[in-house]
């Protein structure tokens, strides 16, 4: 006979679980995301945080037994444990690495090279709103972050535009700390601020280098404003696929921020505000990855592919399959079939569930996109666990250890809480 059971304490310990996991991955995130590939830190991120919640399900299922019966807690509990990593961390960790493949890869690039153009404001105004040039301290330590396929130009403008750095792969560290060392010597602010003509050295040193193309990513950043032509100046980008990322300082020219948005909205780029100079290098940086279009199953997408229909369906699609294997999980770690069947229905919706809410919701804020990530496994975790009160659970627990497998072969019989004999197994 089968009943619907509902055990408070497991989903108040899942979420327990779930939150730790949460803070877990953002460490993960935050320390290793320049340091390992996509596909390895995904599979990290999702395989501790099943591992967390399988621990805190299996804690408060030998607190009291609600679900799996007390028989299972006499007889069985230490295969529980034993299975505990390899259906949590190993493989829910190893679906997440496959899946993030699936999502990272790009299909429809067009070189294996990125190029970015820094146009960078070395006007007079910039001697109060940037005393410090942190602004080229916060390109210096972009290019020290670079990959060295990458390709990078470098031009300042005022009331004129110069060159500092034509456009040049830093394929090794010479060459990299030639481009440091240049804007480590920039010249010295002056001038007027002309937006255009920065536009057009930009583009000028693209068509030079034959990268005018969607692989390329132009960085303006300016305090001013001036009188820009956006239809002939951004025409040839917007042609070319070539997207601008405009950073600017609202406090200082409400009309210089207008210009800086239109230019990055009518080229599908970002526009990002800074109040002092001092965040620019964290600005600098996320544009970077933004450029690389290192997409990951927890982040906003950004890039040529940010409003991708596929890319949103396939990041659903890998969540769900990723709350439907913890759900298994937690059916292989309780050896309970009725148990792993609303688990699992419970982990795919809930991974529906936190799959819509990530494709949704995530941003370029960090605070938001940490609120999302824990809103989105606060469902994976609570969701699937309120499905034993909506699949209906086998009255006598339904269990079938590891360990009584092996003695029922030897024996030819297995028992129940109550000693008696049983016909059902858990067979996957």
């Amino acid at each position: 006979m089968s009943q619907r059971k509902l055990s408070l304490l497991m989903i108040v310990c899942s979420l327990i679980g779930g939150v730790i996991g949460f803070v877990v991955g953002e460490v993960i995130l935050s320390q290793l995301s320049a340091e390992l590939p996509q596909w390895l830190l995904m599979g990290l991120y999702f395989g501790q945080f099943a591992l967390f919640v399988g621990l805190m399900c299996l804690v408060a299922e030998m607190i009291s037994p609600r679900l799996n019966g007390s028989g299972w807690k006499q007889r069985y509990v230490g295969a529980s444990w034993k299975m505990l990593v390899p259906s949590t961390l190993v493989m829910v960790g190893a679906a997440a690495m496959l899946l993030q493949l699936l999502y990272g890869f790009s299909y429809q690039r067009t070189s294996s090279t990125d190029n970015i153009v820094m146009l960078l404001d070395t006007s007079d105004s910039m001697r109060q709103t940037d005393p410090n040039s942190q602004l080229f301290q916060a390109a210096a330590d972009v290019v020290r972050k670079m990959d060295s396929n990458m390709q990078i130009a470098v031009i300042t403008f005022h009331s004129r535009t110069e060159v500092l750095q034509p456009l040049v792969q830093l394929r090794d560290q010479g060459t990299r700390d030639t481009v440091i060392a240049k804007l480590q010597n920039h010249p010295a602010p002056g001038g007027g601020t002309q937006i255009d003509k920065a536009l057009q050295a930009g583009l000028e040193q693209l068509r030079t280098a034959g990268q005018l193309n969607p692989s390329s990513t132009v960085v303006l950043m300016s305090d001013g404003y001036s009188n820009v032509d956006l239809v002939t100046a951004l025409e040839p980008y917007k042609q070319a696929g070539v997207r601008i990322q405009t950073v600017g300082m609202s406090k200082v020219d409400a009309d210089g921020t207008y210009l800086l948005q239109r230019i990055a909205e009518e080229t599908g780029g970002t526009y990002f505000n800074v109040d002092h100079a001092d965040e620019l290098s964290a600005i600098f940086g996320q544009i970077y990855d933004m450029s690389r279009q290192n997409r990951n199953l927890v982040s906003e997408r950004t890039g040529a592919a940010a409003d991708s229909t596929y890319f949103a369906i396939v990041r659903v699609a890998s969540v769900l399959l990723i709350g439907g294997l913890l759900g298994l999980a937690l059916g292989l770690i309780f050896d309970n079939r009725h148990l792993a069947k609303s688990f699992t229905i419970g982990g795919a919706v809930a991974g529906v569930l936190a799959g819509l809410l990530l494709e949704s919701a995530l941003t370029s804020v960090d605070w938001i996109d940490w609120t999302v990530r824990l809103m989105a496994c606060a469902l994976l975790a609570v969701v699937m666990t309120l499905f034993t009160a909506v699949v209906p659970v086998s009255a006598g627990g339904g269990q079938t250890s590891f360990a009584s497998r092996v003695r029922g072969k030897r024996s030819g019989e297995r028992l129940t809480e109550s000693g008696s004999r049983v016909g059902k197994r858990f067979d996957l």
